[in-house]
């Protein structure tokens, strides 16, 4: 559940960088960047990498949709009824079963192209690029 959780703040990431056209270059450079660390941390052969990447954009591709509408919900709270709040909430949950029923749909499909450690090494690889991307985004920042 942490993995999806630091998966959909990377989603977030990128959704946040996109905002501009200057940010659309720096999300294909995430991106680049993301798919260097993963292919080293994973040590995939030609032939793995050939047959994973394709379905890793895939699944990215149909994440950042879930992410998507979640992020576009924004609403102010203070002028929503009870019956409306309730209802945010159902969605809020429906929303993490999507994603979690795409983890498991792809996870499946990884397994025929990864060995088992590789799969760990990708759950754990997602989730440090996620630590180093948040704190490249805080070193600058502070700055």
């Amino acid at each position: 559940m942490k993995n999806s959780i630091y998966t959909a703040l990377l989603f977030v990431l990128f959704m946040l960088v996109g905002i501009t056209t200057h940010a659309q270059s720096n999300r294909e450079k995430i991106e680049s960047a993301k798919v260097a660390f993963l292919t080293d941390k994973l040590a995939l052969t030609p032939d793995q990498a050939q047959k994973f990447w394709p379905l890793y954009k895939e699944y990215e591709g149909k994440r950042r949709e879930i992410v998507y509408a979640r992020l576009n919900k924004g609403k102010d709270l203070e002028n929503l009824s009870d019956q409306d709040l309730r209802a945010m909430v159902d969605n809020m949950f429906d929303r993490r079963q999507k994603e979690l029923n795409l983890e498991q749909e792809y996870a499946a499909k990884f397994q025929r192209v990864l060995s088992a450690k590789q799969m760990v090494l990708l759950y754990r690889g997602e989730h440090e690029f996620t630590k180093l991307l948040l704190q490249k985004l805080d070193n600058r920042q502070s700055q």
